[in-house]
């Protein structure tokens, strides 16, 4: 019994102390790299909660008394609720039909054999080659003639035309991650092609489709350029709302704070709840045995 107690107390080594310096080496630069991260968001909340004193004091005041006048301009004055509005229900629709019609010429690119699809392929892509800038006039021309000008459904189909390009590519390179044999099992059951690709398919790709999904909607969400030239009033988004906090004298720092707060909520909720399958995504086509 004896023996055998003093072998157990023998296999009972303490950690190398290398190993816990390496340990607290790789938390601490864990941390490090957080707090590098975060500071920008702690510093725009922060000046979005401040007042113009305090927002151009030097040195920075780290303790102040929050005041919501910032939102409240913002939101009374400016016209952000609106144009919040707006941009939610033009990128959301424009993300969707990026996605839905993206998806599935790219599942054709994929499975079916198509002459020249390479080259139809490259082409596509080409669209998305095209600066916004050439295209803007054409389009402000071409709108106003049909009576589109100002209105949500023109900048739809411009965000649709500029995401299609993108999801069309990623969404081809998730499929063909995807085993063609499980689809032609699938048919040899007697499953319709739509059938196949709806109950096979399509479940297989959603971390794909979450991760393309969130892209899509964040270039659209942020872009200015298009939504300042095609509209006036009535469908302005929110970066539009945002960058009148930049006078030609003076930049409301503040203001352009709370418009940024404002702006990061949508992308900031919509990761979370993609958050499961952004994860996934990271490990689709690994090599697995």
């Amino acid at each position: 019994m004896a023996a055998t107690d003093f072998s157990f107390a023998e296999n009972r080594q303490p950690r190398h102390p290398a190993r816990l310096l390496k340990a607290a080496a790789a938390y601490l630069a864990a941390l490090l790299a957080t707090a590098f991260f975060a500071f920008p968001v702690y510093w725009m909340v922060a000046s979005a909660l401040k007042s113009d004193v305090d927002v151009a004091a030097y040195p920075p005041r780290w303790s102040f008394e929050p005041t919501l006048q910032n939102f409240h301009k913002l939101f009374n004055e400016l016209g952000a609720w609106q144009a919040f509005q707006n941009s939610l229900f033009i990128v959301g629709i424009a993300t969707c039909l990026a996605m839905i019609f993206g998806t599935m010429a790219a599942y054709a690119l994929a499975r079916f054999d198509i002459g020249g699809k390479n080259v139809m392929a490259f082409e596509i892509l080409s669209v998305r080659m095209l600066p916004p800038i050439v295209s803007v006039i054409p389009l402000f021309i071409i709108a106003r003639q049909l009576g589109l000008f100002d209105t949500p459904w023109l900048l739809i189909a411009v965000y649709v035309l500029n995401g299609l390009p993108f999801v069309v590519w990623v969404m081809r390179v998730f499929i063909q991650e995807v085993p063609q044999s499980i689809e032609e099992a699938a048919l040899i059951d007697g499953c319709s092609r739509y059938e196949c690709f709806w109950r096979i398919t399509l479940p297989l790709l959603l971390p794909g489709l979450a991760a393309t999904m969130v892209i899509v909607f964040m270039f659209a969400w942020n872009e200015y350029l298009l939504a300042s030239i095609l509209t006036s009033r009535d469908a302005r988004t929110l970066p539009v709302i945002a960058a009148s906090a930049i006078q030609p004298k003076a930049i409301s720092w503040g203001l352009s704070s709370a418009a940024g707060v404002i702006m990061s909520l949508p992308v900031v909720v919509l990761v979370l709840l993609m958050q499961r399958y952004l994860v996934r995504g990271l490990t689709l086509g690994a090599v697995k045995g």
